[in-house]
């Protein structure tokens, strides 16, 4: 459901928060860090990823014509592909920023993201019928 979408966002959100406020503890690379940052961040992404990636799968078998699932399949796996290869375009871009603020500016899209698909949930829902 969008719903689950977007708590999925925010999970990955909070995650690249707390990856940009443990990066400002780094002191540009020179200093050691606590590796259970790297585990926070791991949790909230993973919990992230498990609202995301099996309701993306489900939503697609549920409304796709019968005929068109395994195509549709190919689609949703494609736009992933897609979104790698533009994710890898873009941070040839950002590669200069420092990492506290590369970190939160992609937390502060992903949770800006999140905000957009609760602003559009009850329009979703509608195109969704009776599915859920």
């Amino acid at each position: 459901s969008p719903a689950k979408f977007a708590f999925g966002l925010v999970f990955v959100g909070l995650g690249f928060f707390l990856l940009a406020f443990g990066a400002m503890f780094t002191g540009g690379g020179e200093s050691l860090v606590s590796p259970l940052w790297l585990v926070g961040v791991y949790l909230l992404h993973t919990i992230g990823e498990l609202c995301l990636s099996p309701v993306g799968l489900s939503m697609v078998t549920k409304l796709a014509p019968a005929r068109l699932v395994g195509s549709m399949m190919g689609v949703w796996f494609l736009s992933i592909s897609l979104g790698n290869k533009l994710g890898g375009i873009a941070a040839g871009f950002f590669e200069t920023l420092p990492l506290p603020t590369l970190f939160g500016a992609v937390g502060l899209t992903t949770t800006v993201a999140a905000v957009v698909l609760v602003l559009v949930m009850k329009p979703i829902k509608k195109l969704m019928g009776d599915v859920h």
